[in-house]
């Protein structure tokens, strides 16, 4: 019995052994950053809401860390058989539940995307998004093996029925995350240029009509227009010159007092207060190595549909993050769009492990997957 579980876990090691080390590690530095820039945030968010425990939300952000971590795990332990099972089947299970949330969900701010449970609350979209890319890479990957086989036509309904589910929240936001993966997606399987040039004159009427329908999304692009009358933003700007090169230091933020949703949509505004520039761009270097690291490996796969479905994860998590920061330095109008692995919420924690997992399942080195020898590779 003994050497049975010395042998079990001896295959674990070996398995993890073939993951990607500048993945983990990078995954690693975001999951402690979350951690600590939760630790700078919590006071001021348990204050808002009037909770006695100061450090509570910090608390249950290293709960989650430790949830993402078992998820990103579990994730990167299945083949890429097991991965396009299981990721059709929580697309499946998740999409029903986003239009239930339209319609049960808990209601914040005009916006029904969470099913509050007490004790933690859940959000259908961010465990949706990872699987969705799987599933997108799976019907392209197919079509390329098989021109008749209308795999991108699939890809492109079942967007459609996402955006409609999403925009029945209605989350704009995630409704335009996905477009902007699906369309590096379509091009990497060989579609026409002029088929996404007319997706984007596509995005763009249907950006016009949602501003024309949704009075939230047409405020939040007035005000991005007119910075003068963009509260959030403003507050976020002065967070982040207020925080210079190095920072006011850890819990000596003052401008985050007044800054709502510090510890979620406005994360990077406070980390860039109390650790400086220095942090912020160190945050943004992370990110890009995650790209960089993440498609260089992906570019050398052999298997089209492992090559699609590690890029898509990775453009899902640099393209979410960077839109974080780009509304909290006013450069697109405002959303609320957590930053992957810092931002608390349990629910965007387990999608962006997810992500990551299906990441390091997809890049692991296996025998025939990469074009060239690994000593030529790394």
């Amino acid at each position: 019995m003994i050497a049975a579980a010395q042998e079990r876990f001896g295959a674990v090691i070996d398995r993890v052994r073939t993951y990607d080390r500048s993945l983990i590690v990078i995954a690693g530095a975001l999951l402690l950053l979350g951690i600590l820039f939760s630790m700078a945030t919590s006071p001021v968010a348990t204050a808002r809401i009037r909770i006695d425990e100061a450090f509570y939300f910090a608390a249950r952000q290293a709960a989650y860390a430790a949830a993402g971590l078992v998820a990103m795990l579990a994730a990167a332990s299945l083949d890429p058989r097991q991965l396009r099972r299981t990721a059709t089947i929580i697309f499946v299970i998740a999409l029903p539940l986003c239009v239930l949330a339209s319609v049960l969900g808990s209601d914040v701010r005009g916006a029904r995307r969470w099913f509050d449970f007490g004790i933690f609350s859940l959000q259908p979209s961010e465990i949706l998004k990872p699987a969705l890319v799987v599933v997108w890479a799976w019907m392209l990957s197919e079509c390329m093996k098989q021109p008749r086989f209308p795999g991108r036509l699939i890809a492109m309904g079942l967007y459609f029925l996402t955006a409609a589910a999403l925009l029945s929240q209605p989350d704009i936001g995630q409704t335009a995350l996905l477009a902007l993966v699906l369309g590096p997606m379509l091009l990497l399987s060989g579609m026409a240029l002029r088929w996404l040039f007319g997706g984007a004159a596509l995005a763009g009427a249907a950006g016009f009509a949602i501003y024309h329908v949704f009075p939230h999304a047409r405020e939040r692009v007035d005000a991005f227009l007119h910075p003068e009358t963009a509260y959030q933003v403003g507050r976020a700007l002065d967070a982040i010159a207020s925080g210079g090169v190095f920072g006011r230091g850890p819990g000596e933020g003052i401008i985050k007092r007044s800054l709502p949703d510090a510890h979620a949509d406005f994360v990077f505004a406070v980390a860039a207060e109390e650790f400086g520039m220095l942090a912020s761009l160190g945050v943004i270097a992370l990110f890009g190595a995650l790209a960089f690291r993440g498609l260089s490996r992906a570019s050398r796969l052999n298997d089209p549909f492992e090559q699609l479905a590690a890029a898509g994860l990775v453009t899902l998590l640099v393209v979410q993050a960077s839109i974080h920061i780009a509304v909290n330095l006013s450069l697109i109008p405002a959303k609320g769009m957590t930053l992957p692995f810092i931002s608390f919420g349990g629910s965007s924690m387990i999608g962006s492990a997810l992500a990551l997992g299906f990441c390091l399942s997809l890049l692991r080195d296996r025998p025939g997957a990469y074009l060239y020898p690994r000593s030529k590779r790394d």
